[in-house]
């Protein structure tokens, strides 16, 4: 669809039905890069070692989807009116997982369960530093693709309620980080028009 008389377009409207979160150790080698999730590619072209089937949290619950919020430090105000620093402010990413597997534990508590399926619980909050791929699919084709440096900053165990999904509320934090060209995180909004546009001037490039 294109823009109605009054400006607005239905099928830009972003309305959620399925994503995906990815984790996988701090590491240069797993660095993903602006070309590797950019609009032009149908699906992002990461390293190997971001595969679903060992690097996604798994099933997170409906009501406890991704959630982003910031946080905001004190400004700069001047002496001469009207000048003002913003502070520095911090990215959030709320989720509850759903699955209880070795990568949720792993991220929730900072160590991986050994032979024996045993942990050494100290802390809800571990340390331990991610590279993190999240992506949103709409509706309407639409794709939001994010990648980044994340750590837990909250762990909210659920509660177990009979016949409940007994899900772990975590809230990461992006952090800044100079394999991420020191910003919070890179993001990439496609629409099913890129693709289209791409791959027909490709077509075109070898034609010509």
């Amino acid at each position: 669809m294109a823009k109605d008389k009054q400006g607005n377009d239905l099928a830009n409207v972003g309305v959620p039905i399925t994503g995906a979160i990815c984790i996988v150790p701090y590491s240069e080698d797993n660095v993903i890069t602006r070309t590797m999730i950019s609009k032009k590619n149908a699906t992002p072209k990461l390293p190997e070692v971001y595969a679903r089937s060992t690097a996604a949290l798994g099933l997170i619950a409906n009501d406890g989807a991704p959630q982003d919020s910031t946080e905001t430090g004190d400004p700069i105000e001047f002496w001469q009116g009207g000048y003002t620093l913003n502070g520095d402010t911090t990215i959030y990413t709320a989720f509850t997982t759903a699955e209880d597997n070795d990568l949720t534990r792993e991220l929730c508590f900072g160590e991986k369960p050994d032979a024996d399926g045993v942990i050494a619980v100290d802390t809800f909050t571990p340390d331990k530093k991610w590279m993190a791929y999240e992506e949103i699919t709409y509706k309407n084709g639409n794709v939001d693709r994010r990648a980044g440096v994340i750590q837990v900053t909250a762990n909210e165990p659920g509660q177990a309620e009979r016949g409940s999904v007994l899900g772990r509320a975590v809230t990461v934090k992006w952090v800044r980080d100079d394999l991420y060209e020191g910003k919070a995180y890179i993001e990439a909004h496609c629409t099913p028009a890129d693709v289209t546009a791409t791959a027909a001037a490709a077509a075109a490039g070898k034609n010509s």
